[in-house]
């Protein structure tokens, strides 16, 4: 079955919880334990080495009644039962006998195994009564276990240990200490066991209370669980919204963000997702409508030269024209238009050639004057310029030498100084320059005096055929391929190209040749 995040945060949360609660609970508990048994053990071994020197000398004076009286007192100061036992396994002295149990048993039988049944139920915690237990204890079976406790003491070792006492009905803490008989030059053995109920009633309390701890945590989780789901689902779900909007094809829906974490991080990033998918959408929209303007412009510009040629061939052909000017003139013109269909057809093999290129290596450059090439080309337009009154201001620094490819950069420079003398007005100027920055790059720069680009037309300029809107700038001749084919020199030659223009003002494109392209 399907479970919210919501649900599965409340459950995640009261797991933790719970294995918190109980692993901080039986990690104090554990420690609790075992300080108090090592703290309770040190107290009763402490108190049975200072009661064997006492014993040794009461065994000395042969005062059994004395001594009988001394462990009831020590048992009462120290709240442990004690056990005095000799080198032959007998008890010497009880500090305390109750009388029998319900079920039959008393203190002693955690010690021993009895056979048969004991006819006074009642022990007097006197000499004579230690007495009589200690006849009962020699037609008994010593207990192995405790035969193996004597055993260790009796050899002159501390014994510390923790046991179930069928008396008590619970555990006991048990220490054993040895003492010397002065008379037979032996140990004999101390017992002393204390239970352990109001260390377990203390244990209780804490098991209590952290169970309180851990019922209040839970519930408290449930409201933290409700205000993160707030917090973390109400973000996702818009986000959900979002990346589903973006799936239909609706990439302007954004994810409102609060904060800097990790569910911010990842808002921000389908906002950016969503900000690229709209910018390329928009991109491909209008590289398509481009490529439509595109085949639509190539059918114009090579339907209208191949029209002109057909109607004046076949005007020739048919014998409709007699006349030898008009003929000769009509052969002009079919030759003029094919001069321009040829031209416009290597413009665009141009630019599929230098699109298909590769940035230039270092074998295919050349060092090239750029201040002779700059001249050179304005010579080449000088018979253009003359005819309209325009003149060149020409200001390069004739120190500077660029790598690249010869031809490509006397291309570079016609395209872009034919467009300025085409949009500049009579009696205009176009000014070509190149000069050295100060970072080591030569900037080369062309400028006219034209109607200028509008600032949304700018970017596209550079694709093929594309026309600026007719309303800013007056219609001029040309197949409209010289920039994107100077755009593929530029690129070829590792430079930037930068456009400023302002309408009625005139227009500047600037090159920048990086400090790796200069000599």
């Amino acid at each position: 079955m399907k479970q919210s995040l919501s649900t599965r945060l409340m459950y995640s949360f009261m797991a933790i919880i719970v294995v918190i609660v109980v692993g901080v609970t039986a990690g104090i508990s554990y420690l609790i334990a075992d300080y108090f048994f090592k703290i309770k053990e040190h107290e009763l071994a402490d108190k049975g080495n200072e009661m064997a020197e006492t014993i040794e000398y009461f065994i000395r004076m042969n005062d059994r009644d004395t001594l009988h009286r001394y462990i009831i007192a020590v048992d009462r100061l120290v709240g442990a039962r004690i056990w005095l036992f000799n080198d032959k396994y007998e008890l010497l002295a009880a500090s305390y006998v109750d009388e029998k149990k319900d079920d039959g048993e008393d203190v002693l039988n955690y010690f021993f195994n009895l056979r048969g049944t004991r006819e006074n139920s009642n022990r007097l915690q006197t000499a004579e009564g230690t007495a009589m237990l200690d006849q009962e204890i020699k037609r008994g079976k010593l207990s192995d276990k405790v035969k193996v406790i004597l055993k260790d003491i009796y050899a002159g070792k501390s014994v510390k240990s923790q046991i179930f006492h069928p008396y008590y009905k619970e555990q006991v803490i048990l220490v054993g200490v040895p003492y010397r008989d002065p008379v037979t030059k032996t140990n004999g053995a101390i017992l002393m066991t204390e239970p352990l109920s109001g260390f377990d009633n203390f244990l209780r309390n804490v098991y209590i209370y952290t169970a309180i701890v851990g019922i209040i945590a839970l519930i408290f989780s449930l409201f933290l669980v409700r205000r993160l789901s707030q917090l973390i689902i109400k973000p996702l779900i818009t986000m959900k919204n979002s990346a589903a909007a973006m799936a239909s094809g609706d990439y302007s829906k954004r994810v409102d963000i609060t904060g800097d974490d990790e569910i911010a991080e990842l808002g921000n990033a389908l906002n950016s997702l969503g900000k690229d998918l709209d910018a390329y959408v928009t991109k491909m929209e209008r590289t398509e409508k481009m490529r439509r303007d595109f085949v639509a412009n190539v059918s114009h510009e090579l339907r209208t030269p191949i029209t002109i040629i057909r109607g004046y061939n076949e005007a020739i052909s048919d014998g409709m024209v007699t006349d030898v000017e008009l003929i000769q003139r009509y052969r002009s013109l079919i030759n003029e238009e094919t001069i321009r269909l040829e031209r416009m057809v290597r413009e665009l093999l141009d630019i599929s050639r230098l699109q298909a290129s590769d940035e230039l290596s270092q074998s295919n450059m050349e060092e090239l004057p750029l201040a002779a090439i700059i001249r050179n080309v304005a010579e080449k337009l000088m018979v253009k310029s003359v005819k309209r009154n325009i003149t060149f201001n020409i200001h390069a620094d004739e120190s500077i030498r660029i790598l690249g490819n010869g031809d490509q950069m006397v291309q570079l420079v016609l395209i872009l100084s034919d467009n300025a003398l085409k949009y500049s007005p009579e009696n205009g100027t176009v000014s070509l320059g190149a000069k050295k920055l100060e970072d080591g790059s030569v900037l080369l720069t062309v400028t006219d005096e034209g109607p200028g680009i509008p600032e949304e037309d700018i970017p596209f300029i550079w694709e093929r055929f594309y026309k600026v809107d007719k309303s800013h700038c007056r219609n001029v001749p040309g197949t409209g391929l010289g920039l994107a084919i100077a755009k593929e020199i530029i690129r070829m030659h590792g430079a930037k190209a930068e456009v400023i223009s302002k309408c009625g003002v005139g227009t500047t494109f600037e090159i920048k040749f990086p400090k790796g392209k200069v000599v």
